[in-house]
């Protein structure tokens, strides 16, 4: 019973993880973080121990993460909904609600906050380049696209939401399906979907996952609820999440050299490095030290470089 939160990752990504995991604790959720994986596991679970399908970490009293090894020739961010679909029907049939967070997110507030939002319809954000409007030739080539793939997509919306977040209850799971059934038939069209980005705007599809999403979010059948750009930190006034979306993600961005150039930390920047301590440490507390000091000069910098 309950939520569920997952995500998906591979490679450093697991320093995003454990971020977030720290930033769901530090906010008051309580239960089971499931992490579907490639290659090899954290450094910092330990210890492990086996499950029925997944092998579990104690993040601390109440939390845990179960790591799961996914098989998929895709990237992982289009094996989104077939992940979701599997915990909700095979890994944990008992929870109620589930809600998937991209490894380069930190929450910022109150968890119960993120249920009620999944109790009014499913919850989502708008992404940084949205608008995009009912009648944008994009919307017109999906429109095709669905005709030809014989999927119901008449609801007109203005929005372009991110596919970085997602949260919704058990009984609007066909939306998860719609969701993959789009991707699905992108990939029938288009070919394997191994990259991140398949194509280039203009064209019809450029991150699968997220243009399917965006899709799926034109069926008139699920109720949604819409968040604006600051529900991830894209402009300013925002108080749910900060989304490393774009550019160097933080335990890999060299912020003093950054901030030279013109791009001083940001707020997902300074949200990640928030959460490395504790209950998960993934630094020692030398590396935190120099890296708070380099967050500080590097914003001080800001002041005074701006780029070209």
């Amino acid at each position: 019973m309950g939520s569920i939160v997952c995500t998906l990752f591979e490679g450093n990504y697991h320093y995003g993880l454990g971020a977030l995991a720290n930033s769901l604790y530090a906010h008051g959720f309580r239960g089971c973080i499931w992490a579907g994986f490639r290659g090899e596991l954290p450094p910092w679970a330990q210890p492990l121990v086996e499950g029925d399908g997944y092998v579990s970490f104690q993040v601390a009293a109440g939390c845990e993460i179960r790591f799961v090894r996914v098989v998929t020739e895709r990237h992982l961010t289009h094996f989104k909904p077939v992940f979701i679909l599997d915990l909700l029907d095979r890994l944990d049939p008992e929870a109620e609600t589930a809600f998937y967070f991209d490894p380069d997110i930190v929450v910022k507030c109150r968890w119960s906050f993120f249920e009620e939002w999944a109790g009014c319809g499913v919850a989502l954000c708008e992404d940084i380049n949205s608008p995009m409007s009912s009648s944008h030739p994009i919307r017109h080539q999906w429109r095709a696209f669905a005709r030809r793939a014989n999927l119901p997509l008449n609801r007109a919306l203005e929005v372009y939401v991110n596919g970085g977040f997602i949260g919704l209850r058990r009984n609007q799971a066909g939306f998860l399906a719609l969701w993959r059934g789009i991707i699905d038939a992108i990939e029938e069209e288009k070919g394997q979907l191994g990259a991140m980005m398949i194509e280039h705007r203009p064209a019809t599809f450029y991150c699968a996952d997220q243009d399917a999403l965006n899709m799926a979010i034109m069926s008139e059948q699920f109720e949604l609820s819409l968040i604006g750009k600051e529900g991830m930190d894209f402009i300013p006034g925002g108080y749910t999440m900060s989304h490393a979306a774009g550019g160097a993600k933080p335990w890999r961005k060299r912020m003093l050299a950054s901030a030279l150039r013109g791009v001083p930390p940001n707020l997902a920047d300074k949200g990640y490095w928030r959460h490395v301590a504790t209950p998960i440490r993934l630094y020692s507390p030398l590396r935190r030290f120099w890296q708070e000091w380099a967050l500080t000069l590097g914003a001080l910098l800001g002041r005074y470089v701006r780029r070209a």
